[in-house]
């Protein structure tokens, strides 16, 4: 098993719950890699969502991250930061958080894989989007599987999870294409009881996992 485990979860702002509500549920659904991503939020406000967040984290024992706001990561106490198209590069990144911190990237097609094979300082990769998601309105092309095997042949080495309207039924894809894991966003504000789903997921996982192992 990778350091980070099969699922990344990740918070949104169309959830009725605040950010750092959704993470204090997520972990007690056993979420042990969690990413805060807000795109409504201003730095200022996104930070209390962060330091309020990292009171549970902490307190579990769960990966923290920021989407987007280097700065955040590098003043608050979390883990990392997840890197978008358009954020600082990963290099930029690393030279400000240093060599502990945890740095995601995103790959949304051949040319990113290769950028960030290059760079050599990404801890691991969101790879999509696999299939069309309710959370982003603005999405990359989806993803053929001939172009991801060719994006994970040039990310060899570097932990891949599958994003992008990811369901239950997807866990495979973890053995299919040899991905460290999935990540949910979309599938976890889209139940009627919010990431009430999670156990399912992290079961199924960990049954992949165990057939491969």
């Amino acid at each position: 098993m990778n350091q980070f485990g099969p699922l990344i979860c990740i918070t949104t702002d169309s959830s009725a719950l605040a950010h750092h509500e959704q993470v204090d549920i997520l972990i007690s659904r056993g979420a042990r890699f969690i990413q805060i991503r807000t795109k409504l939020l201003d730095q200022r406000e996104t930070l209390l969502q962060v330091e309020k967040a990292y009171h549970y984290a902490e307190q579990s024992g769960v990966v923290l991250i920021i989407n987007d706001f280097v700065e955040i990561a590098r003043i608050s106490a979390i883990s990392g930061v997840h890197l978008g198209s358009g954020d600082c590069s990963a290099l930029d990144a690393r030279k400000l958080l240093g060599e502990d911190a945890i740095i995601g990237s995103t790959v949304h097609n051949l040319n990113d894989a290769i950028q960030v094979s290059e760079e050599g300082v990404s801890n691991y990769v969101g790879l999509g989007p696999y299939r069309k998601s309710k959370t982003k309105h603005d999405l990359d092309p989806i993803l053929s599987e001939k172009i991801i095997l060719e994006i994970m042949k040039v990310l060899s080495g570097i932990p891949v999870f599958m994003i992008g309207g990811i369901e239950l039924r997807d866990c495979d894809l973890v053995s299919h294409f040899d991905l460290a894991g999935i990540a949910l966003c979309s599938a976890l504000s889209g139940e009627e009881e919010y990431a009430s789903f999670v156990p399912d997921f992290i079961s199924q996982l960990n049954s992949v996992e165990r057939e491969v192992a």
